[in-house]
C-alpha cells in the first residue's frame, strides 16, 4: 500500500510537534488571521492578516480545492475589498491573468510583515443569531510551501454572548475576542467553528473512553437545539458503534458540528477532528419525527469520513495544497462505501430503524434503476466529472453524482460477496476494521489506490475482487449486477402503489441526504415534478418524454383537474383503469399545450420485500454490534 511507513508516522509527528510549537521547517510565520463578525445582520466577515515575508516577489493563493467539495470550487468570486498594506502604506497587487485564484505582490525593499484585508459575504452560513465559519473562505495563503508548512495564528470576533464549538483549541476568550491556538493551515481549512446565541454542547463520550467526543449545536431559537434524552442516546451510540466498526479513532477529540436553521444553506462536510452538518430539517429536526428521519444519515456519513475520507485518502485526493487539481476517479470508494457504512451505523445506533434502512435503500436503488444514463455513461466517469451544481433536468439521462447512491449498492454487494464466499464467517465490517482501523490514535492521512482496495479486500476474502468491480463501476447498462446486493440478502425490489413512509416524507416534508424535493413519479408515468408543479426531470423515453413532456415546463392541469400531488396520483390510478391517457395541459415558454401520456400501469413505489425460504442477511447486516468499554 502507498502508506506512510512507522519511521515516516514518526517523523510526520514529530514535525506536527514542531509546527504546534511554532517553528515549522521553510515557510515564514505564524500568520495571524482574525475574522470578524461585527454585525451578524449583514452577513459580513471581516477578514485581516499579518503575514511575515521579505522583499521580493510574493504569489498568494485563495484555496481553490477544498477538500471533501471534490471539485474547484472555493467561492473566489465573493472576496471584495481586497487590500494590502506594508509599513502604513498601501501595496499593488494583481491577479494572474490565468489563475484567478492567483495574486501577485512586489513588496519593496525593508518590508516585513504584509497586512492583507478583504471582506466576505457569508449569505447562506450567517444569521442574526449564528455563524458557521469555514476558514478555507476567509484566508490567502502563500504559494511554494505546503499548507502544512505554513502556520496560522487564527482569532475570532463575534458577539460577547455567544458561545462557539470547534476542533481547534482556544488559548484565550477576551470578550468578543476567541484566541485559537497556533495550527498548519490545513489543519484550520479542516477546522470550521460554528458559534451563536443558542448553543449547546452535548459529551458523548463513551463510558470508560479517555477520548472526548462532543455533539456541538447551534441554532436559530433555544427549541432547535432541544434535542430529547432518546435522540441522544442514539447519538451516543453512534459514537460506540462506530468504534465497534472501527476498533480505532484518529483525533485527538471529535466535535459533531450541527448547525439548526431555516436560514441557512444544508448539507455536510467531512472533517479530520470534526463534521459541519447543516440540517436540512433546520429546526425541526429535533422537534418533527418525519424531519429527523430525513436527517438522520447526515451526522454518522460525515462521521464516518474520519475514517474514510480523512485518515485513509485515495492517493489522488491528498494534495500538498489546496490549488493543485484532485484525482476523483475512486470516489466510489470515499463517498459510495462512506455511505453505505454510514447508514449502516445509522441503523446499527438506533437513528433508522431496520425498516427505514431498506425504505432509503429501497427507494435509491428504484433511483438508480431508472437512471437511463447508465446506458451509456459509466459510474467511475461520474465521480471523474464531479458536478454539485448540475441542474436536475434530464439527470436521469445525464447523470449526476451517482457514486453516492450507486455506491451504496456497489458497497452492499461486496458486503454480500464476502458473506456468501466465507459462508457467513467475514463481512465488510472485517474489511472496515483490516483497512481503516491500523494506526489506532494516529492523525497522519494515509492514502491508497485502486490496487490496494483490491488487495486488501482479497485479504478478508479471497476473489476477482479488480474484475468484480472494475466491471461494475466501467460497465454500462445491464452489465452492472446492480440489484445483485439486495437479492443476494433475502431481499428484492419490488413496487406497490403505496409510497414508503420515507418516499412520503420526501414528498411532504423536505428532502433526505442524496434525495431532491417534490413529487417522484419517474416509477411510473416518468417524471419528477415540483410541488409548483414545474416539471424538474422527465424519464427518457418514458411515457412522458414519449408525450413531449420536457423538464422547464409547467403542469397547469391533470384530466381537466388543477394540478396537485393527489390529482396526479389520481389520474394515474385513473387511467389504469380506463386504459385511456392522461391528458395533461401544461405551460411552456408561455404557451398552453395538451399532452397524451400514455400509461396504464398505475401508481408505482419501491420497497424491499423479503424472498420467502431465503436467509435475512439484512437482519444480521444491520444488527448492533457487541460494545467493548475503552477508547
Amino acid at each position: 500500500m502507498k502508506r506512510l511507513s512507522l519511521l515516516a508516522g514518526i517523523l510526520a509527528l514529530v514535525a506536527s510537534v514542531a509546527c504546534a510549537a511554532g517553528a515549522p521547517p521553510g515557510a515564514p510565520g505564524p500568520v495571524a488571521l482574525t475574522v470578524s463578525l461585527p454585525d451578524p445582520g449583514q452577513k459580513l466577515l471581516y477578514v485581516h492578516e499579518v503575514m511575515p515575508v521579505e522583499p521580493g516577489a510574493l504569489t498568494l493563493y485563495y484555496p481553490k480545492w477544498i477538500p471533501g467539495d471534490h471539485s474547484p470550487d472555493g467561492p473566489i468570486g465573493d472576496i471584495m475589498g481586497l487590500e494590502f498594506t506594508a509599513g502604513g502604506k498601501r501595496i499593488a497587487w494583481r491577479r494572474d491573468g490565468l489563475d484567478r485564484f492567483m495574486f501577485h505582490v512586489d513588496l519593496p525593499a525593508g518590508v516585513q510583515r504584509l497586512g492583507i484585508r478583504f471582506q466576505f459575504p457569508s449569505r447562506d452560513r450567517v444569521t442574526s443569531n449564528l455563524l458557521d465559519l469555514t476558514w478555507d473562505q476567509v484566508a490567502l495563503y502563500r504559494a511554494g510551501f505546503p499548507t502544512r508548512d505554513q502556520m496560522f495564528r487564527p482569532a475570532l470576533v463575534i458577539p460577547a454572548d455567544w458561545q462557539y464549538g470547534t476542533a481547534l483549541q482556544t488559548d484565550k476568550r477576551e470578550g468578543k475576542r476567541i484566541s485559537f491556538k497556533p495550527v498548519p493551515f490545513n489543519t484550520l481549512v479542516d477546522s470550521p467553528v460554528i458559534a451563536g446565541r443558542y448553543f449547546r454542547k452535548v459529551d458523548l463520550t463513551p463510558r470508560g473512553s479517555s477520548v472526548n467526543r462532543w455533539l456541538d449545536m447551534v441554532g436559530d431559537d433555544a427549541a432547535a437545539i432541544a434535542i430529547s434524552d432518546t435522540q441522544t442516546a442514539d447519538f451516543r451510540h453512534l459514537i460506540e458503534q462506530a468504534q465497534a466498526l472501527f476498533r480505532s479513532h484518529h483525533y485527538g477529540s471529535y466535535h459533531l458540528l450541527l448547525t439548526l436553521s431555516d436560514h441557512t444553506s444544508v448539507g455536510g462536510l467531512e472533517h479530520h477532528q470534526s463534521s459541519d452538518d447543516r440540517a436540512r430539517g433546520g429546526t425541526r429536526m429535533f422537534a418533527d419525527a418525519d424531519h429527523f428521519m430525513l436527517d438522520a444519515s447526515l451526522l454518522p456519513h460525515e462521521y464516518t469520513h474520519s475514517w474514510n475520507g480523512k485518515f485513509m485518502r485515495p492517493a489522488g485526493l491528498w494534495q500538498p495544497d489546496f490549488e493543485r487539481p484532485e484525482h476523483t476517479r475512486l470516489l466510489w470508494v470515499y463517498e459510495g462505501l462512506t455511505v453505505y457504512l454510514g447508514d449502516l451505523l445509522t441503523a446499527r445506533s438506533g437513528l433508522w430503524s431496520p425498516r427505514v434502512w431498506r425504505e432509503v435503500v429501497a427507494y435509491r436503488a428504484a433511483g438508480m434503476a431508472y437512471r437511463t444514463g447508465r446506458e451509456w455513461r459509466p459510474l467511475a466517469d461520474t465521480a471523474v466529472a464531479v458536478d454539485y451544481a448540475a441542474p436536475d433536468a434530464w439527470a436521469n439521462w445525464r447523470r449526476q453524482n451517482d457514486f453516492y447512491p450507486e455506491g451504496e449498492l456497489l458497497w452492499l454487494a461486496v458486503d454480500m460477496k464476502i458473506r456468501s464466499l466465507s459462508h457467513d464467517r467475514r463481512s465488510i465490517d472485517d474489511f472496515a476494521r483490516a483497512f481503516y482501523g491500523i494506526d489506532d490514535g494516529s492523525f497522519a492521512t494515509h492514502t491508497y489506490d485502486f490496487e490496494d482496495v483490491v488487495a486488501a479486500l482479497d485479504k478478508v476474502q479471497p476473489y476477482d475482487w479488480a474484475g468484480f468491480l472494475r466491471g461494475w463501476v466501467e460497465g454500462t447498462g445491464d452489465q452492472v449486477p446492480l440489484l445483485s446486493g439486495i437479492e443476494a440478502s433475502g431481499w428484492r425490489l419490488a413496487y406497490t402503489d403505496k409510497p414508503s413512509g420515507y418516499q412520503d416524507a420526501l414528498e411532504h416534508v423536505g428532502m433526505g441526504e442524496l434525495e431532491g424535493k417534490g413529487i417522484n413519479q419517474m416509477f411510473s408515468v416518468g417524471m419528477f415534478v415540483a410541488n409548483s408543479g414545474k416539471v424538474v426531470d422527465v424519464l427518457w423515453k418514458g411515457p412522458a418524454f414519449k408525450a413531449g413532456l420536457a423538464p422547464g415546463m409547467t403542469l397547469v392541469s391533470i384530466d381537466g383537474h388543477a394540478f396537485s400531488a393527489q390529482a396526479l396520483g389520481d389520474a394515474i390510478v385513473a387511467a389504469q383503469r380506463s386504459g385511456k391517457p392522461l391528458h395533461i395541459r401544461a405551460r411552456s415558454d408561455g404557451a398552453l399545450n395538451v399532452y397524451e401520456v400514455d400509461y396504464t400501469g398505475g401508481l408505482k413505489y419501491p420497497h424491499l420485500v423479503r424472498e420467502p425460504g431465503k436467509t435475512d442477511f439484512l437482519k444480521r447486516i444491520l444488527a448492533p454490534e457487541p460494545v467493548a468499554g475503552g477508547s
